[in-house]
């Protein structure tokens, strides 16, 4: 079992992650934006993040850079799920270790479930060999 945080603006989105997740043997923790996730993030730190790019306030890159500056989360697996197959936020987010994206309202539920499961169970990012190097914040 992993704790799985769950970013997104969308309600039903985190409802439908929550529900599926949890039925899967996950705790999952929830926030409607960035700033509310990183709140929650250092009173129960998560195993894996699934991350909305587009959010009011604190969106997913700005999460993201945040996320990266802490030692504790810089290898925390992070997924993406935006409505663009392409674009600056998409490289930015891989350059800030997102692992996978999938598209908002087009994606698998199974297949998510799947990645979330094998992510959980490699254990820590950090002692898996060639695990990112750690992002410098400015």
């Amino acid at each position: 079992m992993a704790v799985v945080m769950v970013v997104d603006d969308d309600a039903e989105t985190r409802a439908t992650l929550t529900t599926f997740l949890t039925r899967r043997g996950h705790r999952v923790n929830c926030a409607s934006q960035g700033k509310e996730a990183i709140e929650k993030m250092t009173e129960d730190p998560a195993d894996v993040v699934i991350l909305d790019a587009v959010m009011p306030n604190v969106d997913g890159e700005e999460f993201l850079e945040v996320l990266r500056c802490y030692l504790r989360w810089q290898h925390t697996p992070v997924i993406m799920i935006t409505a663009y197959e392409e674009g600056s936020h998409i490289k930015r987010a891989v350059e800030l270790g997102v692992r996978k994206t999938f598209l908002k309202g087009d994606f698998d539920l199974e297949e998510m479930g799947n990645y979330v499961d094998s992510l959980a169970s490699r254990g820590p990012a950090s002692d898996q060999p060639g695990a990112r190097q750690p992002f410098h914040c400015n």
